[in-house]
């Protein structure tokens, strides 16, 4: 089901009801996800070419960003030559792209009164969270007594929020992010991947990042520990009487 408000605007503001409970309009999904999918396989890339979960995963998650690299908003070549003046070459960074939702989810956090919202960004904030800040973020700035320094709730000492918040603010402006999906654009991704709104591919796109993560540290294409013994895992059969 698609909301009717997606079809009658350019595109929802950030944050804005999807008509799923819990789930709020992403504020930038094409390269959230395509810098999720780079990340998932270069998980994926670890296991053995052999696996064939690796080989499923792969063919997915590769599918699936050929979709969305398909589909370029307005204004992508001004952008993209803009990148490479800078000597960026390929897609933005992941940790960019966190910096960029972290700073946006601790605007709604300090914007809302609606605890649903709040749950809503603490829990997406949790996902980005794993995700370093690069040296080039002003955040080295910020006071050492803190495990994340864009979650406003760990800080140890609340005299230091203002700053905070202005850092933040500032590295949510220096994001090189690329311009924004129209409303037809983000339908058209939609269609072609076939899995709901983007905002649910998203969480889908976590869930196969954490499950190539488990695959890998548990090495799960290693020999078992213990070997069954043979016949241990066939199920039970009728047999014939016999006389």
């Amino acid at each position: 089901m698609r909301p009717t408000t997606r079809l009658l605007t350019a595109r929802l503001p950030a944050f804005s009801p999807t008509g799923i409970t819990g789930v709020l309009t992403h504020p930038h999904p094409r390269p959230a996800l395509i810098a999720l999918y780079n990340h998932t396989l270069s998980v994926l890339s670890s296991l053995p070419s052999h696996s064939v979960y690796r080989q499923s995963a792969e063919n997915l998650t590769r599918a699936r960003l050929e979709i969305l690299k398909s589909v370029k908003p307005a204004g992508w070549n001004d952008y993209l030559a803009t990148r490479r003046q800078n000597g960026l070459q390929g897609d933005v960074d992941i940790t960019d792209v966190a910096v960029y939702m972290r700073a946006q989810l601790q605007t709604l956090v300090d914007r809302t009164t609606f605890s649903g919202n709040v749950a809503y960004a603490k829990q997406e904030m949790e996902h980005w969270r794993a995700f370093a800040v690069p040296e080039s973020h002003d955040t080295r700035k910020l006071p050492q007594n803190t495990a994340d320094p864009l979650v406003k709730d760990l800080l140890a000492d609340a005299e230091h929020n203002e700053e905070l918040q202005r850092l933040m603010r500032q590295e949510e402006t220096e994001i090189d992010l690329e311009p924004q999906l129209t409303a037809e654009q983000v339908m058209e991704i939609e269609e072609k991947i076939g899995e709901g709104l983007l905002e649910e591919v998203i969480e889908e796109g976590w869930g196969e990042l954490q499950c190539a993560e488990t695959m890998r540290d548990d090495k799960v294409w290693e020999p078992l520990e213990v070997v069954p013994e043979e016949g241990q895992w066939v199920g039970f059969e009728r047999q014939i009487a016999t006389p």
